[in-house]
C-alpha cells in the first residue's frame, strides 16, 4: 500500500526535488498535493478524495507561527507530520516537535534516509533522518532553556533598544533591576552549559545562534 504525502514549503522547487529523489527509490511514496502556504495546503487537502497519510512541513514558512499552526492542525486532524528543513538551530526544531511533529528530515540528508523517515512516521512511529537530526531534537546541552520574559528582554536588546529603556517598553513594564536580573539569569543558564556568556552582548549572540531570536537570515 502506498504512502500518500502532502507538503508545504515556501520554496516549492525544494520539495519537488526531494520528492523526485524519493520517488526513484520509493515509488510507493506519492506526493498528492503541495503548496507554498498553510492556507493553500489546507484547501488542497480538503479537495483530496481522502486524507493524506503524511505531511511534510517546512520549518520556516512566511512566519514560524504559520509552520507551527500547520503542524498543530495537521496532527490534530490525525495526519502525522515530518518537519523538512535545512535549519540547524535546536530551538525552532524543538518548537515544531512540541507542536506535534513526529519526525525530522534534514534537507541535506540522503534520499534513502529521508525515505526511511517518511515510512516510519507514516507508520505512526517517531523518526529522524540522521544522527545530527536526533541531536538537534534531543541534546539538552545545545540550547539554554529561557523564560518568555527573558527572551522578550533579549529580543528588545537585539533590536537596539537601550537597556535602560527596555523595561518601560515591555507590557506590563518592569524595572531596570528586573531587566538586569533577566539578563543575568540568561547568562547563567548558558554558563551552566559550558558556554562563555558573560555580557548582554554575549547572551544575545547565544540566543540568536540557538534560535531563540530571529535576528539573522534564515536558510
Amino acid at each position: 500500500m502506498g504512502l500518500r504525502v502532502v507538503a508545504v514549503d515556501d520554496h516549492p522547487i525544494v520539495v519537488e526535488g526531494i520528492m523526485s529523489l524519493v520517488a526513484r527509490t520509493a515509488p510507493d511514496i506519492e506526493l498528492v498535493a503541495s503548496a507554498t502556504s498553510w492556507e493553500q495546503l489546507r484547501e488542497a487537502i480538503a479537495a483530496l478524495p481522502q486524507p493524506p497519510d503524511l505531511a511534510l512541513v517546512d520549518l520556516h514558512l512566511r512566519t514560524d507561527e504559520e509552520s507551527l499552526e500547520a503542524i498543530h492542525e495537521l496532527t490534530g486532524a490525525g495526519t502525522p507530520v515530518v518537519v523538512l528543513t535545512s535549519e540547524l538551530r535546536p530551538v525552532p526544531i524543538r518548537k515544531a516537535i512540541a507542536a506535534g511533529a513526529s519526525g525530522l528530515a534534514l534537507k541535506s540528508d540522503p534520499a534513502d534516509q529521508i525515505v526511511t523517515t517518511l515510512r516510519d512516521v507514516g507508520g505512526r512511529e517517531y523518526a529522524v533522518s540522521s544522527d545530527l537530526a536526533f541531536v538537534l531534537m534531543t541534546d539538552p546541552s545545545l540550547a539554554a532553556e529561557l523564560a518568555p520574559r527573558e527572551i522578550e528582554v533579549l529580543s528588545l536588546l537585539a533590536d537596539g533598544v537601550p537597556r535602560k529603556s527596555i523595561g518601560s517598553t515591555m507590557q506590563p513594564p518592569i524595572s531596570l533591576s528586573t531587566v538586569n536580573t533577566y539578563l543575568n539569569r540568561a547568562c547563567a543558564r548558558y554558563r551552566e552549559l559550558g558556554r562563555h556568556v558573560w555580557s548582554p552582548r554575549d547572551v544575545v549572540r547565544a540566543a540568536i545562534a540557538d534560535g531563540h531570536l530571529e535576528h539573522i537570515p534564515r536558510g
